[in-house]
């Protein structure tokens, strides 16, 4: 009897240890999940969601001029808390291979096959030496995606294949690329302006011209005109050897793209025509709670992606307030990281 007690007593005991470690265990558990629902207290899901649309304009943008070799920017709005990423979008290419004017987007223009020659920059090319009143048309004004009033990009290569000088392009009888004596290169397009009677009307012309030399007779040269609606600027080789300032937009494209001219025509050759147009991404709208307290007005970044430099020589900052007081502070690097 006595050891059959003692077994009880022992089960006893063991049973209410466990019983004991139960509740230790209970204690513990409504401990953790107390600093857990803190900590997920203490998460703020909307500044961490605005901080991320921020994040994702500015990389959009970043990468569209990584993608298209040409500038982009991020425009804001702090009325309405707003950031829209722009940049360029191909429009038109013109590699002239297979004696096609085709350029990829639907619309295919003509030209005479006495123009097509082997001997280009890469494959085919147009040849205007010698063929004076032969020109190349293109009918871009019938594609509703050649908007180019916010901006283009227009990349060529040419050849110069004498000492006198002649129109390359016309887009629209008033955007054009000319070569001048002594391989100079002279690039222009048309404002659009605003009247008295409040239309919209074809406004004064902007120019842009380079020192003689830039064209050496018999050499592959890449030519680059870029408007971003700051400035209109020109490329050659890569380089930048002219720019002027401008923020208006440029006259509507009502006419085809003209390659050589009749009275005016260029001498030498023309190969890898590329066209792009300024276009922009859907707005990014940041929750009411949340304000932009202080940025710029635009972030710009240089074609190859980081920051443009000259707009930016300091890193670029944007400040958002939130409804208890509170900021958060989001910069943008050199290179084009956001922290």
């Amino acid at each position: 009897m006595k050891a059959h007690g003692n077994r009880s007593a022992n089960r006893s005991a063991r049973a209410g240890f466990t019983l004991l470690e139960l509740i230790l265990v209970l204690v513990l558990i409504s401990i953790l999940l107390g600093a857990g629902l803190g900590m997920f207290a203490s998460l703020d899901f909307g500044r961490e969601q605005a901080a991320g649309l921020v994040k994702n304009a500015l990389r959009s943008a970043e990468n569209t001029a990584i993608a298209s070799q040409a500038p982009a920017r991020v425009s804001i709005d702090r009325s309405l808390g707003s950031f829209r990423p722009e940049g360029m979008r191909v429009v038109g290419t013109w590699r002239f291979e297979d004696r096609s004017l085709d350029g990829g987007n639907g619309i295919d223009g003509r030209a005479a096959a006495e123009l097509f020659t082997r001997d280009g920059y890469i494959g085919d090319a147009l040849r205007f030496t010698d063929r004076r009143g032969e020109l190349a048309e293109i009918p871009v004004h019938e594609d509703p995606a050649f908007d180019l009033r916010q901006g283009f990009t227009i990349d060529c290569v040419l050849r110069l294949e004498g000492t006198g000088g002649g129109r390359v392009l016309t887009i629209a009888d008033h955007l054009r690329l000319e070569v001048g004596q002594g391989g100079a290169l002279r690039g222009s397009f048309r404002v659009r302006s605003i009247g008295e009677s409040g239309r919209a009307a074809a406004g004064g012309v902007v120019v842009v011209r380079s020192n003689p030399g830039m064209l050496v007779p018999w050499r592959w040269t890449r030519v680059r005109l870029s408007f971003d609606r700051v400035e209109f600027v020109l490329f050659v080789d890569g380089v930048r050897v002219a720019a002027v300032p401008q923020s208006s937009e440029v006259w509507r494209v009502d006419g085809p793209l003209v390659l050589s001219d009749e009275r005016l025509p260029f001498p030498g050759s023309i190969d890898d025509l590329v066209v792009q147009a300024a276009w922009g991404e859907e707005e990014v709208v940041l929750p009411e709670s949340v304000t932009i307290v202080s940025a710029p007005e635009v972030i710009r970044f240089a074609a190859g992606g980081g920051l443009d430099r000259r707009e930016h020589p300091a890193p670029a900052e944007i400040v958002l307030g939130f409804e208890d007081g509170t900021r958060r502070t989001l910069t943008v690097g050199a290179y084009g990281t956001v922290e």
